[in-house]
């Protein structure tokens, strides 16, 4: 369940002068240092924390926090995915990823969705409250902005490596749910296949389109229009329900 200060509650209307901010990270111990962190800042303050992406959205649309820091991974979501939907139902909310993805396919993909930042978790603080500050959009440290104008500009210079109609409909579906931040046991439960056999079409897709983890196939999901713009459509869709592997 997402913790709300008490204090916070029916207060929206009002101007605060301090930053207002929601922790999103499904590791609580995370948080608690977190929030010890940021409350001694004479201009931030935690309003509330949640363990997953749905509770992070809930969370935010309850209390319209001015920042809200939220992790790519989560066990039953994506917090790139939730982007979107945190800005649109947040007026002038900006979503700092804190992460331990370290990759450029990572960074890339947060700062398309609309991150304001992109911190990795074993940077120093004073990244993480520059960011927070920060009014310039895609804030980003030095090195991680090297590698996301790296990122920016292969994907503009080099051809993809493979085409969609190189997949199966059943690797799209996989595509998708790996995209989303799905498990392979999750997918697997969803489409009525083994953990195994969707881990033999998540290898053979990967190997289809050039990507080597998770956080390039939600790029190339982005990039390609499979994940679609509705929030509420989070589960991969089955495009031949008879289809058999």
């Amino acid at each position: 369940m997402p913790y709300i200060q008490k204090e916070h509650l029916g207060n929206l209307p009002q101007r605060f002068s301090r930053l207002r901010v929601v922790l999103a990270d499904d590791h609580a111990i995370l948080r608690k240092g977190l929030r010890a962190i940021l409350d001694a800042e004479p201009d931030l303050e935690v309003i509330g924390e949640a363990g997953n992406v749905q509770d992070a959205v809930a969370l935010s649309r309850c209390l319209q926090p001015d920042i809200v820091i939220i992790d790519v991974s989560f066990a039953n979501g994506s917090g790139i995915q939730a982007i979107a939907q945190l800005r649109r139902e947040c007026a002038g909310v900006r979503v700092v990823m804190l992460t331990g993805h370290n990759s450029r396919e990572s960074v890339r993909a947060a700062l398309t969705a609309g991150a304001h930042a992109y911190i990795v978790k074993d940077s120093p603080v004073e990244d993480l409250l520059r960011a927070i500050r920060s009014e310039s959009a895609e804030f980003v440290p030095p090195a991680e902005s090297m590698l996301a104008d790296a990122n920016r500009r292969r994907s503009i210079e080099r051809p993809a490596e493979a085409h969609i109609a190189a997949m199966t409909a059943r690797e799209r579906q996989v595509l998708i749910g790996v995209a989303l931040g799905y498990s392979s046991k999750r997918i697997a439960g969803h489409l009525g296949r083994s953990v195994k056999t969707i881990e033999k079409h998540r290898s053979k897709m990967m190997r289809k389109l050039g990507l080597h983890n998770a956080a390039a196939v939600t790029r190339y999901a982005m990039d390609n229009g499979f994940l679609q713009p509705d929030p509420r459509a989070v589960e991969p869709r089955s495009e031949e329900s008879s289809l058999r592997t």
